[in-house]
């Protein structure tokens, strides 16, 4: 692989130099990068939006419409319903499935059924069904709109796997959507977080280097550790107060947290 990428997007064209890219470990505020912070990154599920809430709603609606082929509704087939999401969403992030092909493989696993035994118009069908509940059921968590309130003296953006048009229409539903001068969507851009990639595009994005940019997320790995890999400042949002040892990141639990992070992380 070539060390400078260039990728055009809907934030415009930019770089990416991987021989630039720094790599730091520690969680003291002391010990990051002494720049300014002129931007702050959010992801969207379970960070902004809480999304599990919602995907349990539009998981019950469908257990409900299709009680007569499942069975009653009970924590063993929500748990079945949640892994099987987990998994082929995975599979999409790597590339080996497309994002309709994992939802249909989604619906197909959870029944047990093959796609001789389930056509794709039966699936999609049943996605509908599912679909309805999840996407009325978006909401923003209760400190959102306090924090990105805090912080709009900052440029504000978004970091978030998963398709473009979905995304955007979840944070348009929630009323968020102007808040952010650069949305950057796994979609758009060609690589998904944790990669670099999505995290030094977010920075040119809104014109400042990554050393400046602060992202917050609830995946450890994924957020806090790849934007930390990336050269930002990376900060776990730990909503469940999840015991994960020793941390090399910052951790917060509730985002209303984050401003007086971002000021000693200005100050420091």
């Amino acid at each position: 692989m070539p060390s400078t990428r260039v990728r055009s997007s809907c934030c415009g064209t930019w770089t990416c130099d991987r021989r630039a890219r720094v790599q730091r470990g520690s969680c003291g505020l002391s010990e990051m990068p002494a720049s300014p912070v002129k931007a702050v990154f959010f992801d969207i599920d379970d960070t902004l939006v809480d999304d599990a809430a919602a995907t349990r709603a539009g998981a019950l609606g469908l257990f409900d419409r299709c009680r007569d082929r499942l069975g009653e509704c009970d924590e063993r087939l929500m748990q079945r319903w949640i892994t099987l999401l987990d998994h082929h969403f995975e599979r999409y992030l790597r590339g080996e499935s497309s994002f309709i092909g994992q939802r249909r493989a989604r619906i197909r696993d959870l029944f047990g059924l093959s796609p001789d035994q389930m056509p794709d118009a039966e699936v999609d069908a049943i996605h509908e069904v599912y679909r309805e509940f999840y996407y009325g059921a978006w909401r923003l968590f209760p400190d959102a709109v306090e924090t990105l309130d805090a912080l709009d003296g900052y440029r504000l953006g978004v970091i978030s796997n998963g398709t473009s048009a979905l995304q955007r229409r979840k944070l348009a539903a929630v009323g968020v959507l102007d808040r952010f001068a650069a949305v950057m969507i796994s979609e758009d851009i060609g690589v998904a977080k944790p990669d670099p990639g999505i995290f030094e595009a977010a920075c040119q994005a809104v014109g400042a280097s990554p050393s400046a940019c602060v992202h917050v997320g609830d995946r450890l790995d994924t957020d806090a550790r790849g934007a930390r890999d990336a050269g930002l400042t990376g900060v776990w949002l730990n909503r469940r107060g999840e015991d994960a040892g020793t941390l090399d990141v910052p951790a917060i639990e509730r985002l209303t947290e984050l401003p007086a992070l971002v000021t000693r992380r200005r100050a420091s």
